[in-house]
């Protein structure tokens, strides 16, 4: 989004997205972890 960019630094952005994700239940969270482990063990 062009129109935001340089609003918030990276650190902000990841802070951000972890306040998020500390609200999911349990069980999203977990989906998500195991999602994004084997997102990075492809190399994505």
């Amino acid at each position: 989004m062009p129109g935001f960019k340089g609003v918030l630094s990276d650190t902000e952005i990841r802070a951000v997205l972890a306040f998020i994700k500390s609200s999911w239940p349990d069980r999203e969270r977990s989906l998500q972890e195991r999602q994004s482990r084997i997102q990075r063990e492809a190399g994505r």
